[in-house]
């Protein structure tokens, strides 16, 4: 099967074009001028960019017998700061390479052409004279573990991993999600039965924490070989490097210190805190968000707090400011053993007074870091470095069936540690007729104004935005009038009444129920009654910088999709069936009435003192979307089976939002193509305040 790059529809090997949305499978636009090149082409013939898709190796291979009497791994668990790499030798290259070029070696059914034909699929990055991999710091007393750059050559293909899944999904389910009581060895070795290596469980287990965990591209077992593959993160910014420049704040760094202690209770369940250890794995994202580069497992001793102490000093100890008193303590009874639990950890952060080391330990102004160069052209190879083993410790999996995200009564009894600001904001639209429709009854509006303040160090901007999606009703040349009426109605009102604070709840209502009666009394001059009334379901967004207020009247939605949250529905609908299930009733019987989905609210059909909008304030404190939609987007339970699929990588802003939007939109036209579809879709990108 050939995977769209757009959709991600899965096309018949023949195919030169996706049969669902007839983009090209066959040629690319270069990343760098946009000429059209071999979907395969690893540089561009007109301008010489690179544009093969470079990923991260990670490969576990047997020792030989003599390298098993030799070799013992240490038992250290804080990484080395040495930088000095140890090249494999030319035996292991040539088997690493057969790994990937022999035509004998066959990675999965997945990756045949044709029935009688294997290709080699990835390839060892050729663009350096020296090798490519080196020993990782991973190893165990029967493995080492190698990492290094390989280039996918065929990134249409359905890999190896994405076909073990569809195969066996239930098996995954319970290897990842349900009870894990056996030993590091048994489940290693039932992994290695199913086709995969047992270093590539650690992702499937944190899939939920990506994109700070990068999630796995693919994965297989292969005679004593293991390889996974990651997105490539080794040319991203370390976060040491960040920490070293000299205008960095004192609160950042705690910022960082607390993104890390997040991540240390999940880690810790099942062993791989020693990922936070090793400091080259400490890396920025283009946002500015902490992440990983990969998961390290534990070694022969379970890394503790004392430990996370040690590697934060090393850090800090390279940092341009000087550090403060407190964090100083903070940290010696890290060392000393005083502070032993995550949730005092946290605490005594959230509780650190920067106010006197203000003007004496930092300048006040705020850095502005470096672009992430996630660009594939340099070829060097950066080496994780540490001297921490694997183990077959008994208790790899211990707690694996508990909650994987971390919550406490801290996130409540402690405020923020910094707070956020607005750093960018960026909106798509669309509206479609659908695939059953004669005309388009659905109107959406947009307004947004930006002011932005920039200097030599850093950029903020102060946002006020208008966002509107109404659902017509009342047949042709009437609804599409009223969901007009009704946006042009509200973008009137506010604009006159909006003035430097955020509209409180009765200012809303009393927009709401202006365009009600602006409806109404035209049902009432042109005398329509009964089904004839036109009308129009509303939702409605005011965000002012990250103060955001939602209204709502009849079944159109709200939704908010974050990376700790996922999707979240913030509005009910206002319907048969879900006024019963407010009432007390289960949720099938409510909607086992024949007129469950009938609209129990609508905007111009009756007087206002029938409309009762729902306003509510809505906090944000993270990178968010916010997505507002009419219900030919949202039926069948759409947005609940893909979200994570068509919306979550939309978070990040390396990611198009038009073109994810309209590959949202295709979709919904697939599957819920009997009513028109729009949908108003926001990208919020917040920043800490320092």
């Amino acid at each position: 099967m050939l995977i769209c790059p757009q959709c991600e529809f899965e096309n018949p090997q023949h195919n030169k074009f996706c049969q669902s949305c007839g983009v090209s499978l066959t040629h690319k636009a270069c990343c760098q001028c946009g000429q059209e090149i071999p979907i395969e082409a690893k540089k561009c013939d007109y301008c010489g960019a690179i544009n093969h898709n470079i990923l991260w190796a990670i490969i576990s291979q047997k020792k030989a017998p003599s390298e098993l009497q030799i070799q013992s791994p240490s038992p250290s668990n804080i990484p080395s700061t040495n930088n000095s790499q140890q090249e494999v030798s030319q035996l292991e290259i040539e088997s690493l390479s057969d790994l990937f070029a022999n035509n004998q070696v066959k990675i999965g059914s997945s990756l045949q052409i044709k029935s009688d034909t294997t290709f080699n699929r990835y390839a060892l990055q050729q663009d350096v004279s020296s090798v490519a991999l080196f020993e990782s710091h991973q190893s165990s007393p029967d493995n080492i573990f190698l990492q290094g750059n390989v280039i996918d050559q065929y990134p249409l293909q359905e890999s190896h991993l994405a076909t073990l899944q569809k195969q066996q999904s239930e098996l995954f389910t319970e290897l990842t999600q349900e009870r894990l009581n056996s030993s590091y060895l048994a489940v290693s070795q039932y992994w290695n039965l199913v086709g995969l290596p047992t270093h590539a469980l650690p992702y499937l287990i944190l899939e939920k924490y990506t994109p700070i965990v990068p999630q796995i591209y693919d994965a297989w077992q292969e005679q004593n070989q293991g390889v996974v593959l990651l997105p490539d993160r080794s040319q991203w910014l370390l976060m040491i490097d960040l920490w070293s420049h000299e205008q960095i704040l004192l609160p950042q760094i705690v910022w960082f210190l607390d993104e890390m202690a997040k991540l240390w209770e999940p880690l810790s369940q099942i062993s791989c805190a020693q990922s936070l250890l090793v400091v080259e794995n400490l890396r920025i994202d283009e946002d500015d968000v902490f992440c990983l580069q990969q998961i390290y497992m534990n070694g022969a001793n379970t890394p503790t707090l004392q430990n996370l102490g040690e590697t934060w000093q090393l850090c800090l100890e390279k940092s341009a400011i000087e550090s403060l008193e407190q964090l100083d303590l903070l940290l010696d009874k890290m060392v000393t053993g005083e502070i032993s639990e995550i949730e005092q950890l946290r605490l005594e952060l959230h509780n650190l007074d920067f106010s006197e080391s203000t003007s004496q330990s930092f300048s006040n102004e705020i850095i502005d870091p470096k672009p992430v160069n996630t660009s594939p052209s340099d070829p060097e190879i950066k080496q994780l470095q540490s001297n921490s083993p694997i183990s077959d410790a008994d208790n790899f999996f211990e707690e694996a069936d508990s909650e994987m995200m971390y919550t406490s009564d801290l996130e409540e009894e402690a405020t923020a540690l910094i707070p956020m600001h607005l750093r960018d904001i960026s909106h798509a639209c669309c509206t479609d007729i659908g695939s059953q429709r004669d005309h388009n009854e659905d109107f959406y509006g947009v307004k947004t104004a930006i002011e932005k303040f920039e200097n030599n160090t850093d950029v903020q901007i102060s946002v006020r935005g208008l966002y509107l999606v109404c659902d017509g009703m009342g047949g042709h040349a009437a609804g599409e009038v009223a969901s007009a009426m009704a946006v042009e109605t509200l973008q009137k009102y506010f604009q006159a009444h909006w003035k430097s604070q955020l509209p409180d709840h009765e200012l809303i209502k009393e927009g709401v129920l202006l365009a009600n009666e602006a409806l109404y009394q035209t049902n009432i001059d042109n005398a329509r009654s009964g089904s004839g009334r036109m009308g129009t379901t509303l939702v409605m967004a005011l965000l002012q910088d990250t103060q955001l207020t939602i209204a709502h009247v009849g079944d159109s939605r709200i939704y908010r999709i974050s990376r700790s949250q996922g999707l979240e529905q913030l509005t009910l609908d206002h319907e048969v069936g879900q006024r019963e299930i407010n009432r007390g009733l289960e949720p099938e019987i409510a909607y086992g009435r024949p007129d469950a989905y009938q609209l129990t609210q609508a905007l111009g059909p009756r007087a206002g003192n029938y409309v009762k909008p729902e306003i509510q304030s809505v906090e944000i404190t993270e990178d968010c979307l916010l997505l507002l939609c009419s219900d030919g987007l949202s039926d069948n339970e759409l947005l609940e089976q893909y979200w994570s699929e068509y919306l979550e990588p939309l978070i990040s802003s390396r990611v198009n939002l038009q073109e994810g939007l309209l590959r949202l939109i295709d979709l919904a036209n697939e599957h819920n193509g009997h009513d028109n579809i729009t949908a108003v879709l926001l990208r919020i990108k917040l920043h800490p305040e320092f």
